[in-house]
Protein backbone atom coordinates (compact mmCIF):
# COMPACT_ATOMS: atom_id res chain seq x y z
CA UNK A 1 0.00 0.00 0.00
CA UNK A 2 0.99 3.65 -0.24
CA UNK A 3 1.99 5.61 2.79
CA UNK A 4 2.25 9.38 3.08
CA UNK A 5 5.56 10.34 4.59
CA UNK A 6 4.95 13.34 6.81
CA UNK A 7 8.55 14.48 6.34
CA UNK A 8 7.70 15.42 2.76
CA UNK A 9 4.13 16.07 1.71
CA UNK A 10 4.98 15.21 -1.89
CA UNK A 11 6.59 11.86 -1.19
CA UNK A 12 4.23 8.93 -1.51
CA UNK A 13 6.19 5.91 -0.39
CA UNK A 14 5.41 2.31 -1.14
CA UNK A 15 5.33 0.45 2.16
CA UNK A 16 6.63 -3.08 2.58
CA UNK A 17 7.39 -5.27 5.54
CA UNK A 18 10.89 -5.33 6.87
CA UNK A 19 12.30 -8.14 8.94
CA UNK A 20 15.00 -9.06 11.36
CA UNK A 21 15.71 -8.88 15.03
CA UNK A 22 14.80 -6.24 17.52
CA UNK A 23 11.55 -5.13 19.02
CA UNK A 24 10.07 -2.04 20.57
CA UNK A 25 10.21 -0.80 24.13
CA UNK A 26 9.12 2.28 26.00
CA UNK A 27 12.26 2.47 28.07
CA UNK A 28 15.95 1.82 27.86
CA UNK A 29 18.99 4.05 28.03
CA UNK A 30 21.72 1.92 26.49
CA UNK A 31 24.32 3.08 24.02
CA UNK A 32 24.04 3.55 20.26
CA UNK A 33 22.58 0.75 18.21
CA UNK A 34 24.26 -0.46 15.05
CA UNK A 35 21.60 -1.47 12.56
CA UNK A 36 22.63 -3.51 9.57
CA UNK A 37 20.89 -5.59 6.99
CA UNK A 38 20.30 -6.35 3.35
CA UNK A 39 17.93 -4.71 0.87
CA UNK A 40 16.63 -6.95 -1.91
CA UNK A 41 13.94 -6.92 -4.55
CA UNK A 42 12.03 -9.58 -6.45
CA UNK A 43 13.47 -9.92 -9.93
CA UNK A 44 11.32 -11.53 -12.62
CA UNK A 45 13.41 -12.72 -15.59
CA UNK A 46 12.34 -12.73 -19.22
CA UNK A 47 12.03 -16.14 -20.83
CA UNK A 48 11.88 -16.73 -24.57
CA UNK A 49 9.23 -19.14 -25.79
CA UNK A 50 10.03 -19.54 -29.45
CA UNK A 51 10.36 -15.98 -30.70
CA UNK A 52 8.01 -14.54 -28.06
CA UNK A 53 9.36 -13.26 -24.75
CA UNK A 54 7.37 -13.51 -21.51
CA UNK A 55 7.94 -12.68 -17.86
CA UNK A 56 8.79 -15.94 -16.11
CA UNK A 57 7.21 -15.47 -12.67
CA UNK A 58 8.05 -19.06 -11.74
CA UNK A 59 11.74 -18.13 -11.80
CA UNK A 60 11.40 -15.02 -9.64
CA UNK A 61 14.46 -14.57 -7.42
CA UNK A 62 15.58 -12.03 -4.85
CA UNK A 63 18.40 -9.80 -6.01
CA UNK A 64 20.42 -7.26 -4.02
CA UNK A 65 19.34 -3.64 -4.36
CA UNK A 66 22.73 -2.13 -5.17
CA UNK A 67 23.83 1.42 -4.27
CA UNK A 68 20.35 2.40 -3.09
CA UNK A 69 19.83 5.07 -0.44
CA UNK A 70 18.93 3.70 3.01
CA UNK A 71 17.62 5.91 5.81
CA UNK A 72 16.83 5.34 9.46
CA UNK A 73 13.72 7.38 10.17
CA UNK A 74 12.45 8.50 13.58
CA UNK A 75 8.92 7.06 13.65
CA UNK A 76 7.48 9.89 15.73
CA UNK A 77 9.17 12.92 14.20
CA UNK A 78 9.56 11.43 10.71
CA UNK A 79 13.07 12.90 10.70
CA UNK A 80 16.06 11.11 9.23
CA UNK A 81 18.46 9.87 11.89
CA UNK A 82 21.15 8.42 9.60
CA UNK A 83 21.73 7.73 5.92
CA UNK A 84 23.85 5.22 4.03
CA UNK A 85 23.96 3.44 0.68
CA UNK A 86 23.93 -0.29 0.10
CA UNK A 87 26.98 -1.96 -1.36
CA UNK A 88 27.10 -4.30 -4.35
CA UNK A 89 25.66 -7.08 -2.18
CA UNK A 90 22.74 -4.94 -1.02
CA UNK A 91 24.19 -4.60 2.50
CA UNK A 92 24.06 -1.45 4.64
CA UNK A 93 25.10 -0.37 8.15
CA UNK A 94 23.77 2.56 10.21
CA UNK A 95 24.58 3.76 13.73
CA UNK A 96 21.59 5.21 15.63
CA UNK A 97 21.29 7.02 18.97
CA UNK A 98 19.61 5.24 21.86
CA UNK A 99 16.05 5.74 22.94
CA UNK A 100 14.39 6.12 19.55
CA UNK A 101 11.59 4.23 17.87
CA UNK A 102 12.73 4.09 14.27
CA UNK A 103 12.32 2.19 11.04
CA UNK A 104 14.51 1.60 7.99
CA UNK A 105 13.52 3.10 4.66
CA UNK A 106 15.13 2.03 1.39
CA UNK A 107 14.65 4.43 -1.50
CA UNK A 108 14.76 3.56 -5.18
CA UNK A 109 17.46 6.19 -5.57
CA UNK A 110 21.22 6.37 -5.95
CA UNK A 111 23.55 9.16 -4.88
CA UNK A 112 26.59 7.31 -6.14
CA UNK A 113 27.43 4.27 -8.21
CA UNK A 114 30.57 2.90 -6.69
CA UNK A 115 33.01 5.81 -6.61
CA UNK A 116 31.19 7.69 -9.38
CA UNK A 117 28.85 10.50 -8.45
CA UNK A 118 25.23 10.09 -9.48
CA UNK A 119 21.81 11.54 -8.73
CA UNK A 120 19.29 9.05 -10.07
CA UNK A 121 15.88 8.29 -8.61
CA UNK A 122 12.80 6.31 -9.59
CA UNK A 123 9.71 8.41 -8.94
CA UNK A 124 5.96 8.24 -9.56
CA UNK A 125 4.83 10.64 -12.27
CA UNK A 126 1.18 9.96 -11.32
CA UNK A 127 1.83 11.16 -7.74
CA UNK A 128 3.54 14.48 -8.45
CA UNK A 129 6.97 12.91 -8.80
CA UNK A 130 6.95 11.16 -5.42
CA UNK A 131 9.92 9.02 -4.50
CA UNK A 132 9.38 5.25 -4.52
CA UNK A 133 10.62 3.53 -1.34
CA UNK A 134 9.96 0.62 1.03
CA UNK A 135 9.69 0.88 4.82
CA UNK A 136 10.62 -1.73 7.39
CA UNK A 137 8.94 -2.50 10.72
CA UNK A 138 9.55 -0.15 13.71
CA UNK A 139 12.18 -1.03 16.32
CA UNK A 140 13.56 0.57 19.49
CA UNK A 141 17.20 1.60 19.80
CA UNK A 142 19.44 1.25 22.83
CA UNK A 143 18.14 -2.09 24.11
CA UNK A 144 20.75 -4.09 22.21
CA UNK A 145 23.98 -2.86 20.61
CA UNK A 146 23.18 -4.43 17.24
CA UNK A 147 20.06 -5.15 15.22
CA UNK A 148 19.43 -6.73 11.85
CA UNK A 149 16.79 -5.19 9.61
CA UNK A 150 16.35 -6.76 6.17
CA UNK A 151 13.97 -5.33 3.59
CA UNK A 152 12.63 -6.89 0.42
CA UNK A 153 10.57 -5.22 -2.28
CA UNK A 154 8.07 -7.77 -3.52
CA UNK A 155 6.83 -8.13 -7.08
CA UNK A 156 3.17 -8.14 -6.08
CA UNK A 157 2.49 -11.17 -8.28
CA UNK A 158 0.04 -13.54 -6.57
CA UNK A 159 0.42 -16.41 -9.01
CA UNK A 160 -2.06 -15.19 -11.59
CA UNK A 161 -2.17 -11.40 -11.38
CA UNK A 162 -0.55 -8.36 -9.81
CA UNK A 163 -1.73 -6.98 -6.50
CA UNK A 164 -1.25 -3.41 -7.67
CA UNK A 165 -0.64 -1.87 -4.24
CA UNK A 166 2.21 -4.29 -3.56
CA UNK A 167 4.32 -3.90 -6.71
CA UNK A 168 7.24 -2.54 -4.72
CA UNK A 169 9.90 -4.31 -6.78
CA UNK A 170 9.23 -2.43 -10.02
CA UNK A 171 11.14 0.77 -9.15
CA UNK A 172 14.07 -1.20 -7.73
CA UNK A 173 14.25 -3.39 -10.84
CA UNK A 174 14.47 -0.29 -13.03
CA UNK A 175 17.14 1.23 -10.82
CA UNK A 176 19.16 -1.98 -10.81
CA UNK A 177 19.25 -2.12 -14.61
CA UNK A 178 20.48 1.47 -14.60
CA UNK A 179 23.10 0.49 -12.02
CA UNK A 180 24.38 -2.39 -14.14
CA UNK A 181 24.41 -0.36 -17.34
CA UNK A 182 26.27 2.45 -15.59
CA UNK A 183 28.97 -0.05 -14.56
CA UNK A 184 29.82 -0.51 -18.23
CA UNK A 185 30.44 3.23 -18.59
CA UNK A 186 32.38 3.41 -15.31
CA UNK A 187 34.62 0.55 -16.42
CA UNK A 188 35.99 2.69 -19.26
CA UNK A 189 35.38 6.18 -17.80
CA UNK A 190 35.92 5.92 -14.02
CA UNK A 191 35.90 9.68 -13.43
CA UNK A 192 32.42 10.09 -14.88
CA UNK A 193 29.67 11.86 -12.93
CA UNK A 194 26.08 11.13 -13.91
CA UNK A 195 23.88 14.26 -13.97
CA UNK A 196 20.51 14.26 -12.23
CA UNK A 197 18.00 11.88 -13.76
CA UNK A 198 14.49 10.89 -12.73
CA UNK A 199 13.10 7.59 -13.96
CA UNK A 200 9.32 7.87 -13.85
CA UNK A 201 7.37 4.64 -13.32
CA UNK A 202 3.86 3.86 -12.15
CA UNK A 203 1.41 0.94 -12.43
CA UNK A 204 -0.79 3.60 -14.06
CA UNK A 205 1.64 4.29 -16.91
CA UNK A 206 -0.09 2.89 -19.96
CA UNK A 207 0.61 2.62 -23.68
CA UNK A 208 -1.86 4.72 -25.63
CA UNK A 209 -2.29 6.23 -29.06
CA UNK A 210 -4.25 9.26 -27.86
CA UNK A 211 -3.27 12.47 -26.10
CA UNK A 212 -0.33 12.32 -23.71
CA UNK A 213 -1.10 13.12 -20.07
CA UNK A 214 1.94 12.25 -17.98
CA UNK A 215 0.29 13.11 -14.66
CA UNK A 216 -2.43 10.51 -15.21
CA UNK A 217 -0.10 7.87 -16.66
CA UNK A 218 -1.10 8.30 -20.31
CA UNK A 219 2.54 8.32 -21.45
CA UNK A 220 2.09 6.53 -24.79
CA UNK A 221 5.31 4.54 -24.58
CA UNK A 222 8.53 4.38 -22.60
CA UNK A 223 10.74 7.31 -23.58
CA UNK A 224 13.43 9.81 -22.60
CA UNK A 225 12.80 13.53 -22.39
CA UNK A 226 15.09 16.51 -21.88
CA UNK A 227 13.52 19.86 -21.04
CA UNK A 228 14.72 23.14 -19.59
CA UNK A 229 13.19 25.39 -16.95
CA UNK A 230 14.76 28.74 -16.13
CA UNK A 231 18.00 27.62 -17.72
CA UNK A 232 18.09 24.37 -15.73
CA UNK A 233 18.25 21.14 -17.71
CA UNK A 234 15.70 18.55 -16.56
CA UNK A 235 16.14 14.94 -17.62
CA UNK A 236 13.43 12.31 -17.28
CA UNK A 237 12.91 8.71 -18.28
CA UNK A 238 9.34 7.39 -18.45
CA UNK A 239 8.48 3.70 -18.24
CA UNK A 240 5.28 1.78 -18.83
CA UNK A 241 3.82 -0.20 -15.93
CA UNK A 242 0.18 -0.99 -16.68
CA UNK A 243 -0.44 -4.69 -16.02
CA UNK A 244 -1.70 -6.92 -18.84
CA UNK A 245 -0.97 -4.16 -21.35
CA UNK A 246 2.71 -3.24 -21.33
CA UNK A 247 5.05 -3.28 -18.35
CA UNK A 248 8.73 -2.40 -18.78
CA UNK A 249 10.22 -2.58 -15.29
CA UNK A 250 11.63 -6.07 -15.94
CA UNK A 251 12.34 -5.50 -19.64
CA UNK A 252 15.97 -4.69 -19.00
CA UNK A 253 16.88 -3.91 -22.61
CA UNK A 254 14.04 -1.39 -22.77
CA UNK A 255 15.33 0.33 -19.63
CA UNK A 256 18.92 0.30 -20.89
CA UNK A 257 17.76 1.58 -24.30
CA UNK A 258 16.09 4.64 -22.78
CA UNK A 259 19.16 5.19 -20.61
CA UNK A 260 21.15 5.20 -23.86
CA UNK A 261 19.23 8.28 -25.01
CA UNK A 262 20.11 9.99 -21.73
CA UNK A 263 23.78 9.10 -22.17
CA UNK A 264 23.92 10.37 -25.75
CA UNK A 265 22.16 13.62 -24.89
CA UNK A 266 23.98 14.31 -21.61
CA UNK A 267 27.51 13.38 -22.68
CA UNK A 268 27.57 13.71 -26.47
CA UNK A 269 25.06 15.19 -28.92
CA UNK A 270 21.64 13.99 -30.03
CA UNK A 271 19.84 15.82 -32.84
CA UNK A 272 17.08 13.21 -33.19
CA UNK A 273 13.54 14.44 -33.84
CA UNK A 274 12.22 11.37 -31.98
CA UNK A 275 8.90 9.83 -32.94
CA UNK A 276 7.65 6.30 -33.56
CA UNK A 277 10.09 3.78 -34.98
CA UNK A 278 10.78 0.07 -35.07
CA UNK A 279 8.54 -0.93 -37.95
CA UNK A 280 9.98 -3.64 -40.20
CA UNK A 281 10.16 -1.30 -43.18
CA UNK A 282 11.10 1.93 -41.40
CA UNK A 283 13.42 4.20 -43.39
CA UNK A 284 14.41 6.74 -40.78
CA UNK A 285 15.85 10.22 -40.85
CA UNK A 286 19.59 9.84 -40.28
CA UNK A 287 19.42 11.43 -36.81
CA UNK A 288 16.65 9.09 -35.65
CA UNK A 289 18.31 5.99 -37.08
CA UNK A 290 21.51 6.89 -35.24
CA UNK A 291 19.89 7.66 -31.88
CA UNK A 292 17.69 4.56 -31.87
CA UNK A 293 20.42 2.34 -33.29
CA UNK A 294 22.92 3.50 -30.67
CA UNK A 295 20.40 2.92 -27.87
CA UNK A 296 19.49 -0.56 -29.15
CA UNK A 297 23.12 -1.56 -29.58
CA UNK A 298 24.08 -0.01 -26.25
CA UNK A 299 21.43 -2.04 -24.42
CA UNK A 300 23.03 -5.26 -25.65
CA UNK A 301 26.51 -3.99 -24.84
CA UNK A 302 25.56 -2.80 -21.35
CA UNK A 303 23.78 -6.02 -20.42
CA UNK A 304 26.23 -8.31 -22.25
CA UNK A 305 23.27 -9.84 -24.03
CA UNK A 306 22.47 -9.06 -27.69
CA UNK A 307 18.88 -10.34 -27.50
CA UNK A 308 16.57 -7.36 -26.96
CA UNK A 309 13.21 -8.40 -25.51
CA UNK A 310 10.05 -6.44 -24.74
CA UNK A 311 7.16 -8.20 -22.96
CA UNK A 312 3.55 -7.09 -23.36
CA UNK A 313 -0.03 -8.33 -23.14
CA UNK A 314 -2.09 -10.38 -20.68
CA UNK A 315 0.11 -11.73 -17.88
CA UNK A 316 3.06 -10.09 -19.65
CA UNK A 317 3.27 -13.29 -21.68
CA UNK A 318 3.90 -12.04 -25.20
CA UNK A 319 5.90 -9.39 -27.00
CA UNK A 320 8.82 -9.29 -29.37
CA UNK A 321 12.58 -9.69 -29.52
CA UNK A 322 15.49 -9.16 -31.88
CA UNK A 323 19.24 -9.59 -31.87
CA UNK A 324 21.27 -6.37 -32.00
CA UNK A 325 24.31 -8.22 -33.38
CA UNK A 326 22.54 -9.31 -36.58
CA UNK A 327 21.74 -6.10 -38.43
CA UNK A 328 19.30 -5.56 -41.27
CA UNK A 329 19.06 -8.10 -44.07
CA UNK A 330 16.50 -6.18 -46.14
CA UNK A 331 17.49 -2.77 -47.46
CA UNK A 332 20.32 -2.13 -44.95
CA UNK A 333 21.88 1.28 -44.65
CA UNK A 334 22.36 4.41 -42.58
CA UNK A 335 18.57 4.95 -42.52
CA UNK A 336 17.90 1.66 -40.66
CA UNK A 337 18.16 1.50 -36.88
CA UNK A 338 18.99 -2.23 -36.99
CA UNK A 339 21.93 -1.43 -39.28
CA UNK A 340 23.21 1.21 -36.87
CA UNK A 341 22.79 -0.98 -33.77
CA UNK A 342 24.90 -3.70 -35.41
CA UNK A 343 27.63 -1.14 -36.06
CA UNK A 344 27.81 -0.26 -32.37
CA UNK A 345 27.78 -3.92 -31.38
CA UNK A 346 30.53 -4.77 -33.88
CA UNK A 347 32.70 -1.75 -33.06
CA UNK A 348 32.40 -2.39 -29.31
CA UNK A 349 33.23 -6.09 -29.60
CA UNK A 350 36.12 -5.77 -32.04
CA UNK A 351 39.49 -6.45 -30.49
CA UNK A 352 41.09 -3.49 -32.27
CA UNK A 353 38.41 -0.97 -31.30
CA UNK A 354 36.39 -1.97 -28.22
CA UNK A 355 33.79 -0.18 -26.15
CA UNK A 356 36.28 2.14 -24.47
CA UNK A 357 37.08 3.70 -27.84
CA UNK A 358 33.41 3.73 -28.89
CA UNK A 359 32.43 5.63 -25.74
CA UNK A 360 35.34 8.06 -26.09
CA UNK A 361 34.45 8.80 -29.71
CA UNK A 362 30.75 9.14 -28.93
CA UNK A 363 31.53 11.80 -26.33
CA UNK A 364 33.74 13.89 -28.58
CA UNK A 365 33.33 12.86 -32.20
CA UNK A 366 29.82 14.22 -32.78
CA UNK A 367 30.84 17.79 -31.94
CA UNK A 368 33.84 18.26 -34.24
CA UNK A 369 31.61 19.68 -36.98
CA UNK A 370 28.11 21.00 -37.56
CA UNK A 371 27.16 17.73 -39.27
CA UNK A 372 24.07 16.21 -37.68
CA UNK A 373 24.48 13.29 -35.29
CA UNK A 374 24.51 10.23 -37.54
CA UNK A 375 26.40 7.03 -38.17
CA UNK A 376 28.41 8.96 -40.75
CA UNK A 377 29.67 11.67 -38.39
CA UNK A 378 30.37 9.05 -35.71
CA UNK A 379 32.18 6.67 -38.07
CA UNK A 380 34.33 9.44 -39.51
CA UNK A 381 35.40 10.41 -36.00
CA UNK A 382 35.98 6.77 -35.01
CA UNK A 383 38.21 6.19 -38.03
CA UNK A 384 40.17 9.33 -37.17
CA UNK A 385 40.46 8.34 -33.50
CA UNK A 386 41.67 4.83 -34.30
CA UNK A 387 43.73 5.81 -37.36
CA UNK A 388 42.20 2.82 -39.10
CA UNK A 389 40.05 3.77 -42.05
CA UNK A 390 40.15 0.27 -43.52
CA UNK A 391 38.81 -1.49 -40.43
CA UNK A 392 35.99 0.99 -39.80
CA UNK A 393 35.08 0.96 -43.49
CA UNK A 394 34.96 -2.84 -43.60
CA UNK A 395 32.57 -3.01 -40.62
CA UNK A 396 30.34 -0.31 -42.09
CA UNK A 397 30.24 -2.12 -45.41
CA UNK A 398 28.52 -5.12 -43.83
CA UNK A 399 25.41 -2.93 -43.63
CA UNK A 400 25.97 -1.09 -46.92
CA UNK A 401 27.15 2.11 -45.23
CA UNK A 402 30.11 4.00 -46.64
CA UNK A 403 32.89 5.46 -44.52
CA UNK A 404 32.52 9.16 -45.35
CA UNK A 405 35.50 11.24 -46.30
CA UNK A 406 33.99 14.04 -44.18
CA UNK A 407 31.29 14.00 -41.45
CA UNK A 408 28.81 15.19 -44.09
CA UNK A 409 28.68 11.82 -45.89
CA UNK A 410 29.60 13.47 -49.18
CA UNK A 411 30.54 10.12 -50.77
CA UNK A 412 27.51 8.09 -49.59
CA UNK A 413 25.87 6.21 -52.47
CA UNK A 414 23.23 4.11 -50.67
CA UNK A 415 19.89 5.88 -50.82
CA UNK A 416 17.64 2.87 -50.35
CA UNK A 417 16.10 0.30 -52.65
CA UNK A 418 13.92 1.60 -54.17
CA UNK A 419 15.61 4.97 -53.87
CA UNK A 420 14.23 7.26 -51.18
CA UNK A 421 13.31 10.63 -52.66
CA UNK A 422 14.92 13.90 -51.59
CA UNK A 423 18.02 12.55 -49.80
CA UNK A 424 20.67 12.54 -52.54
CA UNK A 425 22.99 14.09 -51.56
CA UNK A 426 22.40 13.88 -47.81
CA UNK A 427 23.48 17.53 -47.46
CA UNK A 428 22.91 20.34 -49.92
CA UNK A 429 25.45 23.17 -49.80
CA UNK A 430 24.44 26.81 -49.58
CA UNK A 431 26.47 29.28 -51.63
CA UNK A 432 27.14 32.93 -50.84
CA UNK A 433 24.94 35.34 -48.91
CA UNK A 434 21.98 36.92 -50.71
CA UNK A 435 21.74 34.16 -53.28
CA UNK A 436 18.96 31.60 -53.48
CA UNK A 437 19.42 27.87 -53.16
CA UNK A 438 16.60 26.36 -55.20
CA UNK A 439 15.07 22.87 -55.24
CA UNK A 440 15.24 22.22 -51.52
CA UNK A 441 12.66 19.44 -51.68
CA UNK A 442 11.06 17.23 -49.05
CA UNK A 443 8.47 14.44 -49.19
CA UNK A 444 6.75 11.81 -47.08
CA UNK A 445 6.90 8.80 -49.41
CA UNK A 446 8.78 6.87 -46.70
CA UNK A 447 6.24 7.84 -44.01
CA UNK A 448 2.83 6.31 -44.74
CA UNK A 449 1.76 6.63 -41.08
CA UNK A 450 2.80 10.30 -40.74
CA UNK A 451 5.35 9.70 -37.98
CA UNK A 452 7.29 12.86 -38.96
CA UNK A 453 10.72 11.24 -38.60
CA UNK A 454 11.42 9.37 -41.81
CA UNK A 455 14.09 9.81 -44.48
CA UNK A 456 13.29 12.49 -47.03
CA UNK A 457 11.02 14.54 -44.77
CA UNK A 458 13.85 16.91 -43.82
CA UNK A 459 16.38 18.49 -46.16
CA UNK A 460 19.73 19.24 -44.63
CA UNK A 461 21.70 22.24 -45.88
CA UNK A 462 25.33 23.07 -45.05
CA UNK A 463 26.19 26.72 -44.53
CA UNK A 464 29.38 28.62 -43.73
CA UNK A 465 28.40 32.07 -42.50
CA UNK A 466 30.18 35.25 -41.47
CA UNK A 467 29.34 36.81 -38.13
CA UNK A 468 26.36 39.13 -37.87
CA UNK A 469 22.58 39.29 -37.97
CA UNK A 470 21.50 36.70 -40.48
CA UNK A 471 18.02 36.48 -41.97
CA UNK A 472 16.94 33.04 -43.18
CA UNK A 473 14.04 32.91 -45.64
CA UNK A 474 12.51 29.67 -46.86
CA UNK A 475 9.91 30.18 -49.60
CA UNK A 476 7.71 27.66 -51.36
CA UNK A 477 8.63 27.06 -54.98
CA UNK A 478 6.01 27.45 -57.67
CA UNK A 479 6.40 23.75 -58.48
CA UNK A 480 4.62 22.81 -55.23
CA UNK A 481 0.93 22.45 -56.11
CA UNK A 482 -0.55 23.02 -52.63
CA UNK A 483 0.08 25.51 -49.85
CA UNK A 484 2.92 24.54 -47.53
CA UNK A 485 4.04 25.40 -44.01
CA UNK A 486 7.86 25.43 -44.02
CA UNK A 487 9.75 25.11 -40.74
CA UNK A 488 13.49 24.93 -40.09
CA UNK A 489 15.99 24.29 -37.32
CA UNK A 490 19.55 25.62 -37.22
CA UNK A 491 22.35 23.44 -35.83
CA UNK A 492 26.00 24.02 -35.08
CA UNK A 493 28.67 21.74 -33.64
CA UNK A 494 26.89 21.73 -30.26
CA UNK A 495 23.64 20.52 -31.81
CA UNK A 496 20.23 22.13 -32.07
CA UNK A 497 20.63 25.89 -31.81
CA UNK A 498 17.58 27.85 -33.02
CA UNK A 499 14.29 27.09 -34.74
CA UNK A 500 11.56 28.81 -36.74
CA UNK A 501 8.16 27.16 -36.86
CA UNK A 502 5.57 29.84 -37.54
CA UNK A 503 2.24 29.18 -39.24
CA UNK A 504 2.49 31.56 -42.20
CA UNK A 505 1.61 29.68 -45.37
CA UNK A 506 4.29 29.11 -48.00
CA UNK A 507 7.18 30.88 -46.24
CA UNK A 508 9.17 31.09 -43.02
CA UNK A 509 11.61 33.82 -41.99
CA UNK A 510 13.85 34.23 -38.96
CA UNK A 511 16.68 36.62 -38.07
CA UNK A 512 19.36 35.58 -35.62
CA UNK A 513 22.64 37.07 -34.46
CA UNK A 514 25.27 34.43 -35.15
CA UNK A 515 29.02 34.05 -34.76
CA UNK A 516 31.02 33.13 -37.82
CA UNK A 517 31.12 29.41 -38.42
CA UNK A 518 29.65 26.30 -39.97
CA UNK A 519 25.97 25.46 -39.61
CA UNK A 520 23.38 22.97 -40.79
CA UNK A 521 19.79 23.96 -41.52
CA UNK A 522 17.15 21.21 -41.41
CA UNK A 523 14.12 22.22 -43.49
CA UNK A 524 10.73 20.51 -43.64
CA UNK A 525 7.07 21.14 -44.47
CA UNK A 526 4.77 20.70 -41.48
CA UNK A 527 1.98 19.70 -43.83
CA UNK A 528 3.82 16.52 -44.74
CA UNK A 529 2.73 15.15 -41.41
CA UNK A 530 -1.00 15.02 -42.01
CA UNK A 531 -3.14 13.32 -44.68
CA UNK A 532 -3.91 15.17 -47.90
CA UNK A 533 -7.61 14.81 -47.08
CA UNK A 534 -7.07 17.24 -44.20
CA UNK A 535 -4.84 19.70 -46.04
CA UNK A 536 -1.58 17.78 -46.02
CA UNK A 537 1.10 17.51 -48.69
CA UNK A 538 3.00 14.56 -50.08
CA UNK A 539 5.93 16.73 -51.18
CA UNK A 540 7.07 20.33 -51.30
CA UNK A 541 9.99 22.29 -52.74
CA UNK A 542 11.50 25.48 -51.40
CA UNK A 543 14.17 28.05 -52.07
CA UNK A 544 16.51 29.19 -49.28
CA UNK A 545 18.06 32.64 -49.02
CA UNK A 546 20.36 33.89 -46.26
CA UNK A 547 21.08 37.60 -45.96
Amino acid sequence: MRQLASACVLCFLLAACGGGGGGSSSSGSGGPTVVSGKVTFDFVPVALTGALPRLDYGSTARRPARSVVVEAVDAAAQSVLATASTNAAGDYTLTLPAGRTAFIRAKAAMKAIGSSAADIAVVDNTSAGAQWAIDGAPFFTGVTPALTQNLNAGSGWNGSAYIEAERAAGPFAILDTIYQAAQKIISVDPAISFPKLNANWSPNNVASNGDIDIASGQIGTSFYQRTTSGGTVIRNLYFLGFADNDTDEYDRHVVAHELGHYLQEAFARDDSVGGLHGGPDDLLDLRVAFSEGWSNGWSGIALNNPVYSDTIGPSQASGGSFNVSVGESTNPGWFREHSVEKMFWDFSNHASIGFSQVWSTLKTGLTVSAALSSIHSFARALADDTSNNALVASILATQNIVLPTTPYADNETNFGNPVIANINPIYLTYGSLNTALANVCVGNAADPLFDANKAGEYRHVRLTLPAGNRTFTVTQSSSTPNASDPDFVLHNSAGRLLEANGIVSNSETATWSLPAGDYVLAITDFRLFRPTSSGGNTSACFSLTVQ
